[in-house]
């Protein structure tokens, strides 16, 4: 089973009075020895960890995090170093070797350069090396980033096609309202559908040093479950658990597994499991659902949201409005109209794909008959606006998602 355990900066940075400018070597030697312990069990493991920017910055001295993107830079490039020989140092107890791979989103959105990561990660896992993953800061357009990581944790769950990933945070996982705020919040053990009752829940405060709350996870979590990962948030301080979790390759024997634990703070030591849906090898969906850069972004209706289920195409008369001046061939995000018709919020998100009308031509034929395109636009593309096979679709079943 290939894994992916993703760390955020909140965890690897020891915040306290006393380790303000130091790692947390705690957590590092406990997910090296989770690391040969699931390798022994004979998982592939792949580490995507942040922390450069929080360790750079705090070894500079600095109070709090840059808010430039120089200084983000800066602060990244020291804080790498630090960040990569705390793990080494660690593995070479074990005589593993990791190999460090920096990403960039940008990098990511080029497919060729996506199916390089790719074969460069399989390569490293075929080696016995463990992949040490984190975004390369030192060049990373603030506009074109990975949030805190979260994402790129999906994207590495993408490229290797992992059947689980493991997202590790200073929070037991999902709740009905902030912990922090509300002694009566609840933790949500078990997620079928990411509907918008879901991206409602979700914070999107970060912490001091970190840069992604609750809701980079949850759209994290959408990307790598339709791809057929299962993802797990969990708190750092439930590390141990992971090796349970990952003996359970079915839905069915982990729902059976959960059943056993008789209380929620039993429950709540496995955090919250988003279920994975069906599994595809489809490279060109996986690059485009999460790397790609959108150009525009087209609104439809519910009835466009069930035929895209089941077709798994789109037709021009569910297109209710078009956002954006784009090309032919442009990649888009496909909003579902939300129910207050002037509010299209990022959460109403159900796919994304490759147009094949230019912005001017998609205006002119939203909400028309496909046998009217030629005669409006004088030449036709075929019957689908977007193909089945330049879509990528978030949601899996309709009714699940509108559950509000």
């Amino acid at each position: 089973m290939k894994i992916v355990i993703k760390i955020g900066s909140g965890s690897i940075t020891a915040n306290t009075a006393k380790n303000l400018n130091q790692i947390n070597q705690r957590l590092i030697d406990e997910i090296v020895e989770l690391t040969v312990a699931l390798k022994k069990e004979k998982h592939q493991v792949i580490i995507v960890s942040s922390g450069a920017i929080s360790l750079g910055s705090q070894k500079m001295g600095l109070s709090e995090r840059p808010a430039t993107i120089l200084d983000k830079q800066v602060a990244a490039s020291v804080g790498q170093t630090s960040l990569v020989q705390a793990y080494q140092d660690q593995f070479a107890k074990y005589q593993q070797l990791i190999g460090q791979v920096l990403l960039t989103r940008s990098g990511m959105q080029d497919k060729e350069k996506f199916f390089n990561a790719r074969s460069t990660l399989l390569k490293l896992l075929e080696a016995d090396v463990i992949p040490l993953v984190n975004e390369n800061d030192t060049v990373a357009d603030e506009e074109l980033k990975f949030s805190d990581n979260d994402l790129l944790s999906a994207v590495v769950a993408e490229l290797v096609f992992a059947q689980k990933l493991f997202i590790l945070t200073d929070t037991k996982g999902l709740y009905t309202q902030d912990p922090r705020f509300n002694k009566d919040a609840k933790l949500i053990s078990i997620i079928k559908e990411i509907n918008s009752e879901v991206e409602a829940i979700a914070s999107s405060k970060p912490s001091h040093w970190g840069t992604g709350g609750m809701s980079s996870k949850i759209e994290a979590a959408k990307i790598a479950t339709s791809f057929g990962t299962s993802v797990h948030i969990l708190s750092s301080e439930s590390i141990a658990k992971i090796p349970e979790l990952a003996k359970h390759k079915e839905h069915s024997e982990f729902l059976s597994f959960l059943e056993q634990k008789k209380t929620p703070k039993e429950k709540a030591e496995y955090g919250t499991i988003f279920l994975a849906k069906a599994k595809t090898n489809d490279y060109q969906k996986a690059w485009l659902a999460s790397s790609v850069e959108t150009k525009g972004c087209l609104t439809i209706q519910e009835k466009g949201l069930q035929f895209i289920i089941q077709e798994k195409g789109l037709l021009a008369e569910y297109i209710t409005d078009v956002k954006g001046d784009f090309a032919r061939g442009s990649a888009l995000e496909i909003m579902l109209e939300a129910k207050n018709k002037s509010k299209i919020e990022s959460k109403n998100l159900v796919a994304k794909g490759i147009i094949k009308y230019s912005s001017r031509d998609l205006r002119k034929i939203q909400g028309r008959q496909t046998n009217e395109i030629a005669g409006i636009l004088g030449y036709y593309y075929g019957k689908f606006v977007i193909n089945p096979a330049d879509l990528a679709i978030f949601v899996e079943d309709l009714k699940d998602y509108l559950r509000d």
